[in-house]
């Protein structure tokens, strides 16, 4: 899971408090600065994306999967429009087959679900390429199981705050050097407006057109028409 931009702000004076933090951003501000680059307080943004280990989310909501789990129901799995599998519970069977009857193929050329009940398969309407039946009917326990509870304590997420901090300070004194030649460049254009930029931007250009979007916007893959 991922620590919100709130609470990275919340815990990041400690985190700014940690020796090799200190280091890491003293020899970040140094190097920067050596390149042309205007100064950057160490903040969530700085820090960036922090990722905490723990449980994948759930398949399914709780009531939803509350009633799917529910042995005298019957379990309709199904490809879904989007291409992916979900439930509905019915408790009917000819409800479960009427839905079952409108399921039109997916975006993936497959189509179609499993009534289950009790774990057996009592109803199919199936339009495979790639997929297998199985599929469908292990995707019920699957999707059931008992969410994890895990707790994650506050030093945890200094720890995790103070890894990604770090590295994000390593990866950006890598790139400075070339972030401060793009910086030179453009500001010798002196261009009135962005330049747009076509093509997969190199790293460094892309966090050139982050930092200054009056010289760079990045255009995607193919040109506007």
């Amino acid at each position: 899971m991922y620590l919100s931009d709130e609470k990275i702000a919340a815990l990041l004076p400690a985190v700014a408090q940690i020796p090799e933090v200190i280091s890491a951003y003293e020899a970040f501000a140094k190097i920067w600065a050596a390149c042309g680059l205007p100064e950057r307080e160490l903040s969530a943004d700085l820090v960036g994306a922090v990722f905490l280990e723990g449980p994948s989310p759930p398949i399914l909501s709780e009531p939803k999967r509350l009633r799917a789990s529910d042995t005298s129901l019957f379990q309709l799995v199904f490809l879904g429009a989007d291409g992916c599998l979900d439930i509905e519970s019915f408790e009917k069977l000819e409800d479960a087959k009427a839905t079952l009857a409108e399921l039109n193929v997916a975006a993936t050329n497959e189509g179609g679900g499993v009534v289950l009940k009790g774990g057996e398969v009592v109803a199919e309407k199936l339009e495979l390429k790639y997929m297998l039946k199985e599929d469908f009917v292990e995707f019920l326990p699957e999707a059931t199981k008992e969410p994890k509870v895990v707790t994650v304590s506050e030093e945890d997420e200094l720890k995790a705050i103070e890894l990604a901090a770090r590295e994000n300070l390593d990866r950006l004194m890598t790139l400075a050097p070339e972030i401060g030649k793009l910086k030179a460049h453009y500001a010798e254009k002196g261009l009135e407006k962005p330049e747009i930029v076509i093509g997969r931007p190199s790293e460094a250009l892309q966090v050139f057109s982050e930092l200054f979007p009056e010289y760079v916007r990045l255009g995607g893959c193919v040109a506007e028409a």
